[in-house]
Parts: structure tokens; C-alpha cells; sequence
């Protein structure tokens, strides 16, 4: 009397694998494209966020300039200020997302400065010139670009005092901080 074998044959064990790798090469892409997206939707609600903090900023200020976000810790904690950047980022303009996120984790890192002169932070600082103080403030910009360690084919986001709101994709250098308008690629949201 034969003994049945038990196991798998190699042609069946095969078949798996294909079927194994055809899925992941669905997949993979299919939620890459899930997470990237989702990353620009917490920028883009971090920067609807942030207009509308920036709006109340200056109907009891009269004006955008001191404004401090505001930023929940984990424990619950409320405080106002920016998130340190890295050592080329203006002082106090840097705002990572998600929350509690940092220079090394993040997902987006926003910008936000001045809109008259761009490489100034809304807040004031002690060698800030009385004619650079009457201007400041009037206007700001938001511009999040993506982690490029990350989500190197993520979006760029501008969104200003102005009305002007567009993304682009992140490979496209015709919109930048300083942008008045969103360039010929450029999606609105």
C-alpha cells in the first residue's frame, strides 16, 4: 500500500509566489499614492487651520504681525509658537504636520512669513527697523512642501492672505515661497 505525500509541489508553491508578487505590485503603489495623499490633506487642513487663527490674530491685533500658532501637545496642553527648523529656516515660520511632529518625522513642513517681504517671519524680532515694522505684517504666505525622504512625489502647497491657493507637484520650481500667482502646472484645492 502507497503512502500519500503531504506537502506542496513546486509548481504550486510557484503559482503562490506569482500571485503573491502580482498583488503587492497592486498594492504597493495603490497605497503609496493613499499615503501621500493623506499627507497633503493634513497640510492643507493645517493651513485652512492656521488661515483661520491668522484671521482672528488680526481682528483683535489690526494687523498679522506677533501672530504665534497654536500647537496641542499630547498631553493636552496648549501653548503658542513655531516649531524649531532646520538651521537654513527663518525663525519662527516653521510649522511641521502632523502635530508634535519634528525636523528629523515630519510629513510637511509649512512656511509661514510675511507676505510683503518673504524672508521675514511675522514675529517681530529686537533688530526689527521701524520701516520694516510699519510694513510688516499687512499680509502672509503659507508654502508646505513634503518630506523628501518621504513623499518626494507629494505635492507643493501655497496658500496666501491674498486668496491665492494652488499645488503643484513638487518637482515643478516655478512656484515658490515668494510666488504671486500659481504658475502655468499648478491645481487649485
Amino acid at each position: 500500500m502507497k503512502t500519500a505525500n503531504k506537502g506542496f509541489t513546486l509548481i504550486e508553491l510557484m503559482v503562490t509566489v506569482a500571485m503573491v508578487a502580482i498583488l503587492a505590485s497592486i498594492a504597493i503603489p495603490s497605497y503609496r499614492q493613499y499615503a501621500i495623499r493623506n499627507a497633503e490633506s493634513q497640510a492643507q487642513a493645517k493651513m485652512k487651520q492656521l488661515e483661520i487663527e491668522l484671521n482672528r490674530w488680526r481682528a483683535t491685533a489690526l494687523t498679522y504681525k506677533g501672530f504665534l500658532p497654536k500647537k496641542i501637545a499630547n498631553d493636552g496642553t496648549v501653548s503658542y509658537s513655531y516649531d524649531t527648523g532646520a538651521s537654513d529656516d527663518v525663525a519662527n515660520t516653521v510649522i511641521y504636520v502632523p502635530a508634535n511632529s519634528t525636523a528629523d518625522n515630519y510629513q510637511y513642513k509649512i512656511r509661514l512669513v510675511d507676505g510683503d517681504n518673504t524672508a521675514n517671519s511675522l514675529v517681530p524680532t529686537a533688530s526689527s527697523t521701524l520701516s520694516n515694522s510699519l510694513t510688516a505684517g499687512r499680509a502672509w504666505v503659507m508654502f508646505a512642501t513634503p518630506n523628501p525622504t518621504k513623499f518626494n512625489d507629494a505635492h507643493k502647497i501655497l496658500l496666501t492672505s491674498s486668496g491665492t491657493q494652488c499645488k503643484t507637484k513638487n518637482s515643478d520650481t516655478s512656484v515658490t515661497i515668494a510666488s504671486t500667482n500659481c504658475g502655468t502646472y499648478s491645481e487649485t484645492w
